[in-house]
């Protein structure tokens, strides 16, 4: 889509945001993601679960709390019910069993460069709110990550290692294609930019 692009200062609306944003690019970022995070992968469909406090979880969560559980009939929210799931599967195991809803998990889409007018595919995240305020507050793009980056983050921060170091503004499939020697480039911060710091 020619939306996926970066736009000028007088073309942004008083939000700070592009007409487009409004439009089309948002909810083809979420739709491309199948209305899931693409971190914790919790499923959001707009208007289909009230204001969204409390959305289903299914198999293919991978979050944490808080949530809650129906359980003999009975909602049992964080407190009453162990908000934090295990490493050992708790989440998965609740659901086998009850259904599990997660809260404040409305999908958003996050500028992971924090620019607004950078509608870059790379630049566009579909995240839950938790996700993206804990995505947010971690995650600087131009800054050389010392540890193996997540597997969903990976096609994001090689597309953007492209273009910051190749000049190159490729598609996700290309990127996917080329995603060992894009990741690659990340070495090339500590010549090109000394001046960064490594956390």
């Amino acid at each position: 889509m020619s939306e996926f692009r970066v736009y000028a200062l007088e073309e942004l609306g008083p939000d700070s945001y592009p007409p487009e944003w409004h439009a089309t690019i948002k909810h083809a970022v979420r739709e491309q993601a199948g209305h899931r995070c693409v971190r914790c992968l919790h499923p959001y469909r707009r208007g289909e679960h009230g204001k969204g406090e409390w959305t289903p979880c299914d198999e293919r969560c991978r979050h944490s709390g808080p949530a809650r559980v129906k359980a003999y009939g009975d909602w049992y929210e964080p407190g009453s019910w162990p908000d934090r799931w295990d490493e050992e599967g708790g989440l998965q195991h609740a659901l086998s069993e009850w259904p599990v809803e997660a809260h404040w998990r409305i999908l958003t889409v996050h500028h992971l460069d924090g620019d607004k007018a950078n509608c870059r595919w790379w630049n566009l995240a579909a995240l839950c709110q938790r996700c993206h305020l804990e995505i947010q507050g971690r995650v600087r793009m131009e800054r050389r990550w010392p540890h193996e980056h997540s597997d969903w983050f990976k096609p994001y921060v090689a597309g953007f290692y492209a273009w910051r170091f190749l000049r190159e503004d490729l598609t996700r499939v290309e990127v996917e294609a080329r995603l060992e020697e894009l990741l690659g480039l990340e070495d090339r911060q500590l010549v090109l930019s000394p001046h960064l710091e490594v956390s």
